[in-house]
């Protein structure tokens, strides 16, 4: 199915009259919504500005680390720690700084209208792309292209198509250049390959051409950065420490390249476990025609997952961790999502709805399954009713 235009898509409304049940399953989590804004302030511009200038420090001593390259257990150690804070950054702070979670600061720093990361992703389409089509729609085949991004088959709710028997080869690769196809997916080149519609691929090529200066620039900036400046500036220094400039430069160059690859493997793994294991529903767009915002706010759930794991594992993953709690509430400041868990859990439990939640050690093996069995026809339809359990 064709993206629709943003214009075209249909809009949910907020009217939970026509059901009594999924109006007071929408009342309370709006009601600790409220609570849990109402409390955001200080800790919290803090917990930020913290976090900002812990990533500065990280990216700072991995580069230091890395022109250690005669010692390799240094240089390791410098590209590990320089991929932290390119998780750090691209999760944990940018991630959720556009979505606009510390908008209410006033601080330039942290508007998400205008902040940029560390991504080959232009943050007009991420917008778009993300904070948009993804949450507004999630899951729903056709419109979310975050479900199969374009390419990958993941239930028998997408028909097959022979081009799907090379999506396990396709997702691996994709996994190690994550940041540049995140980058171009919103250019929808693999429509120019899927599309038979001599117009709709005249409208492709017309989108690309119009996206294309914006990804070139987007693109230069990462590549001259950490690809041509930084192994610059590493060769000068070991040449000025008198271990020539060869050392310095390489050193550099490979660090980067690994924190990069480790930084891109670690993101699709955070990002495919949040909405692709088993459990998850998809929906159809006739299934949001008139949505309410109780159906909005189940569809969320019913199409997201969360990894359970403690302090280290809710910072790796910017808090997608708590994917539920994201996406009921993208503009809460991500920290709070540990704090409102329990009682989102509690609220699913006493409507009945089915509260998705397993370890990365059981969920990533799930998601493995069904990128392999869906690379052949047949299989499970996911599809449900967004409709909650009948008592």
């Amino acid at each position: 199915m064709a993206l629709a235009s943003r214009a075209t898509l249909p809009a949910p409304c907020i009217n939970d009259a026509s059901d009594t049940r999924l109006a007071a399953f929408a009342a309370e989590l709006d009601a600790l919504n409220a609570e849990t804004m109402a409390q955001v302030g200080e800790r919290d511009a803090r917990y930020v500005v913290a976090l900002l200038w812990a990533i500065r420090g990280l990216e700072s001593l991995g580069r230091i680390l890395l022109m250690g390259a005669p010692w390799w257990p240094t240089w390791w150690l410098g590209a590990v720690i320089l991929s932290i804070s390119k998780v750090l950054q691209s999760g944990e702070f940018a991630h959720n700084v556009m979505h606009g979670q510390y908008d209410w600061m006033k601080d330039p720093r942290f508007e998400g209208k205008t902040h940029d990361w560390d991504l080959a992703c232009t943050k007009e389409d991420w917008r778009h792309s993300h904070n948009y089509l993804h949450h507004h729609y999630t899951n729903v085949i056709g419109l979310d292209r975050d479900f199969g991004y374009g390419a990958i088959r993941l239930s028998a709710d997408v028909p097959w198509e022979p081009r799907h028997l090379i999506q396990l080869p396709y997702a691996l690769i994709g996994a190690f250049v994550f940041e540049w196809a995140i980058g171009v997916y919103n250019m929808e080149l693999e429509r120019l390959l899927t599309e038979r519609d001599p117009a709709v691929r005249a409208h492709v090529k017309a989108r690309i051409k119009a996206l294309w200066p914006n990804y070139r620039a987007k693109i230069w900036r990462q590549v001259k950065k950490d690809y041509l400046l930084w192994p610059l500036l590493g060769g000068v220094v070991s040449l000025a420490l008198g271990a020539g400039f060869m050392p310095g430069w390489l050193a550099i160059l490979l660090g980067h390249a690994m924190a990069n690859v480790m930084r891109n493997v670690w993101n699709f793994i955070v990002i495919f476990c949040g909405h692709f294991p088993a459990g998850v529903a998809t929906f159809e767009p006739e299934d949001i025609v008139g949505e309410t915002k109780g159906h909005w706010y189940l569809r969320q759930i019913m199409g997201s997952v969360n990894i359970r794991g403690g302090f280290v594992m809710q910072m790796l993953t910017g808090h997608l961790s708590h994917q539920i709690e994201h996406h009921l509430f993208p503009d809460m400041p991500s920290r709070r999502y540990v704090d409102i868990a329990p009682r989102v859990r509690a609220i699913c439990e006493r409507h009945g709805v089915r509260y998705n939640e397993g370890s990365l050690l059981t969920l990533w093996p799930s998601v493995a399954w069904r990128i392999l069995r869906y690379t052949f026809p047949g299989g499970q339809r996911i599809r449900r009713a967004v409709a909650l359990p009948t008592r």
